[in-house]
């Protein structure tokens, strides 16, 4: 790939990294690196929302999402924890959330826009990477159905980061509130039901 080629072809060059059980967290990170921090959160947020029994998949990509995003915001953007580096994303759950991510995002990118510049520049963007930090700290909690709510929240934030359209950091905000809601509803279920 190019230095200058689009996000969502970036994301598609995905499917070549890596051996035949998938790639690196760390090939994954750094194959998106150019492209700037916001990329390598999409791509974590919709790998959170594949199905994937037996790996604590929420908890993986909440933490690296948490980790990007604090890196970026104090300054230091760079690559993962040795911990969550060498962790390899199997291929049948990258494949997955490619398959779903790089559509969704060639229409994302035809309908962003440089709006609502405030809220994805500046300030504005420094608030946004803060809620993207919560959010996924807010996905690393192993909960039942509960990585929906801030991944989606996650996704619309750092599309709107990456395309300066600060619309898509005013949903993602309003969103992020509603997952917090979510997962302190969950939380409370899963404590009345434990009792």
């Amino acid at each position: 790939m190019t230095h200058g080629s689009s996000p969502v072809r970036r994301l598609a060059g995905l499917r070549r990294l890596g051996a035949g059980s998938g790639p690196t967290m760390a090939q994954v990170v750094d194959h998106l690196a150019d492209r700037s921090t916001p990329l390598g959160v999409i791509l974590m947020a919709a790998l959170a929302m594949v199905p994937s029994p037996g790996l604590p998949l929420g908890v993986l990509t909440g933490l690296a999402i948490a980790w990007l995003a604090g890196a970026a915001l104090w300054g230091r953007p760079g690559g993962l924890p040795e911990t969550l580096s060498r962790r390899t994303l199997p291929r049948p759950i990258l494949e997955a959330a490619l398959r779903r991510l790089v559509p969704l995002m060639r229409r994302v990118e035809r309908r962003t826009r440089s709006r609502l510049a405030p809220l994805a520049q500046g300030r504005g963007a420094m608030v946004a990477q803060a809620a993207i930090v919560l959010q996924g700290l807010v996905l690393a909690v192993p909960l039942p159905f509960g990585n929906i709510a801030p991944a989606l929240a996650i996704l619309l934030l750092a599309a709107g980061l990456l395309w300066r359209d600060g619309l898509g950091v005013l949903l993602g905000h309003a969103l992020g509130v509603a997952s917090v809601g979510v997962i302190l509803g969950l939380g409370w279920s899963a404590l009345v039901l434990a009792t």
